[in-house]
């Protein structure tokens, strides 16, 4: 994979602009103020303003690899002080009374709010942005920053009261791939959450077209299917020569560079799970902290693939999307579940199957 293609642009609906000169520093964005004096428009000077801070982030983002809000819940490391990002679905409100405030002259025009669910990590959770309409980019951004959206937020954590999170958001934006330069593997994957299907994956096509409804009952037949077997299977079914054995201190069981997706040999990891937990995989059964998982992601794969016998829940589909979205660092992730496990064993004839 060509590691010099971005992984990511932004689209900004809101900058924060004394927030982001924190971070950034003046040198980092002194070429937008003098882009924007040869400008011959007001409207242009501020784009190129703007442009000049999103750009600025993006590489102090691509730089520095803060933490997504969700590896800092996983890793019980929410402190005030703390900068993240955070895509997900967040859910706005205020700007109509911003909007009325404005129209009748008020001097004090109140904030809007955004919050987000924290569920997957924390049952009841959830974090809430304060945010001024004066940082907004475009009038655009009066309806981008309204009802339900899934948008990525940079910002910072000022106080942790009960069960919510309280946050200063410094930039909220669309992550999007690259304007100016072809996209890399891994972004092409924003659109679905960095989420990749094991039907995207050009090893695995034979699983294609095989959509046979099943039930828990077939589940069942992986019960006597021991890890190991599991594992060597998928070698084979990918070409790889080398298979190690279990020993408690691995970061991954499987390692590979013979992996295809896009026609392109990607780096893989992946984390085998088999029948002595037979039961729906929750986040109880990686770990402490889901320290399996923080593991899995220290290996330098590009996709990360985590396997069990059984259904995997949201949660842990969350902490994987969490730990694949750190920005500077993002990765592809892919769950499969025992009924894809059925699906490749199947297509192959492994196992017993097919």
């Amino acid at each position: 994979m060509d590691d010099m293609l971005p992984h990511f642009d932004l689209t900004s609906w809101y900058i924060n602009q004394r927030r982001v000169l924190e971070l950034v520093g003046h040198d980092a964005v002194a070429g937008g103020f003098t882009l924007a004096k040869i400008q011959p428009t007001e409207n242009l000077k501020v784009i190129a303003i703007n442009s000049a801070f999103q750009d600025a982030l993006t590489r102090w983002l691509d730089e520095r690899e803060p933490k997504t809000l969700g590896q800092l819940v996983i890793l019980d490391d929410i402190a005030p002080g703390r900068i993240f990002t955070c895509y997900t679905n967040w859910f706005f409100k205020g700007l109509s009374e911003v909007s009325k405030a404005i129209e009748r002259g008020a001097t004090l025009v109140p904030p809007a709010i955004a919050y987000a669910k924290l569920d997957d990590f924390r049952q009841g959770w959830k974090i809430e942005c304060r945010f001024q309409h004066e940082h907004f980019t475009a009038r655009s951004s009066w309806n981008e920053l309204r009802g339900q959206k899934r948008l990525i937020v940079v910002g910072l954590i000022t106080d942790v009261k009960d069960t919510t999170i309280e946050a200063v958001p410094y930039v909220i934006a669309n992550p999007a791939p690259s304007w100016d330069k072809p996209q890399s593997a891994i972004g092409k994957f924003w659109i679905n959450r960095l989420e990749c299907f094991v039907d995207q994956i050009e090893t695995f096509q034979a699983v294609r077209g095989n959509e046979a409804r099943m039930t828990k009952n077939d589940l069942k037949r992986l019960e006597g299917v021991s890890e190991h077997e599991v594992k060597r299977a998928f070698a084979e079914i990918i070409g790889e020569p080398t298979v190690p054995k279990d020993w408690g201190g691995e970061r991954s069981d499987l390692f590979t560079t013979r992996l295809v997706i896009d026609g392109q040999r990607i780096s893989a990891a992946f984390a085998f799970k088999g029948p002595a937990q037979f039961k729906p995989m929750t986040m109880k059964e990686l770990g402490k902290n889901g320290d399996q998982i923080d593991r899995l992601f220290s290996e330098p794969a590009d996709i990360l693939l985590l396997q069990h016998c059984h259904e995997i829940t949201g949660p842990v589909r969350g902490a994987m999307r969490a730990y694949a979205q750190q920005m500077g660092n993002p990765r592809i992730f892919c769950l499969i579940d025992g009924y894809d496990t059925i699906r490749i064993l199947q297509a192959y004839g492994k196992c017993g199957f097919g």
